[in-house]
């Protein structure tokens, strides 16, 4: 092998190289453009979240306000069946 061979050689490796590491350098672009995009996503469903707990609180207090509604009208019913037995 002579002395230009070798160059001719070293220089397509090093073109290969330099190919090869541009390629990764794109793929390491691409993934950082995914994680910010699943970053983005994860944010939106932690907030998401947030809102659905905070829905989720108000119904119980929702919920739990009707039922001492229903047991206070309760009470007032059987009060009033009482007072009609003894009106009786």
């Amino acid at each position: 092998m002579t002395i230009s061979e070798l160059e001719v050689n070293t220089i397509d490796l090093h073109a290969k190289y330099e190919a090869a590491f541009a390629h990764l350098e794109e793929q390491i672009d691409q993934k950082d453009v995914d994680l910010e995009h699943l970053q983005e996503t994860i944010d939106k469903l932690g907030e998401q979240v947030y809102h659905l707990e905070d829905e989720n609180e108000r119904l119980k207090e929702e919920h739990q306000r009707l039922r001492e509604d229903e047991e206070a009208e309760r009470e007032r019913l059987e009060a009033l069946v009482v007072a009609f037995k003894e009106v009786r």
